[in-house]
């Protein structure tokens, strides 16, 4: 059995296109920054966090997965409000960031925490803009504040991998596919 835990609509979306059955099994985790955390030690730790305790089934293979936007060395988080949606894209407007999703895979036998990176160009918006965006996106369950495939998206353009920005490192599944391909 496949055991996604994760509450991401996203996610899930992308495990269905792939035709793998699964459970959506999310486990509530505490995902705030530690003191003096560097972003990739908390990718690590909240990913690994969310495949929750190890079982002995064999026949069970957990998938977890978080995503992080990151500017000048700093985690954008999911926005509370309006006004921090606001001031995470204000800062973002005209820039360059880094988003980067991590995933753990674990079996009875093992356990992976791997990640993937892409670079996300944002187009200069004015106040107006941003506004209208937020209004229409909603983007309050998105790190960053935003979606790449958001209508109106205020991302220019992106290298790397569009799944692992809209939050899930498909590459790096696809790499460890020996522990979830039974499921095909």
């Amino acid at each position: 059995m496949l055991i996604l835990r994760s509450q991401s609509p996203r996610r899930k979306e992308i495990l269905q296109s792939l035709g793998l059955e699964f459970q959506v099994l999310p486990l509530p985790i505490n995902e705030a920054n530690l003191d003096q955390e560097k972003p990739l030690e908390y990718l690590k730790r909240v990913t690994v966090a969310k495949l929750g305790p190890s079982s002995a089934d064999t026949e069970q293979v957990i998938v977890s997965s978080d995503t992080i936007v990151v500017y000048q060395d700093r985690i954008l988080q999911k926005p509370a409000d309006d006004v921090e949606a606001f001031q995470m894209l204000s800062m973002l407007s005209g820039k360059s960031h880094r988003v980067y999703s991590g995933i753990g895979i674990r079996t009875a036998n093992s356990e992976i925490f791997d990640y993937d990176s892409s670079d996300v160009e944002f187009h200069d918006w004015k106040e107006d803009q941003i506004k209208a965006y937020i209004l229409e996106a909603k983007p309050f369950d998105k790190a960053g504040a935003y979606g790449i495939q958001d209508r109106n998206s205020p991302a220019k353009s992106y290298q790397g991998s569009y799944t692992n920005i809209l939050g899930f490192p498909i590459r790096k599944f696809f790499l460890y596919h020996s522990l979830w391909s039974k499921f095909l």
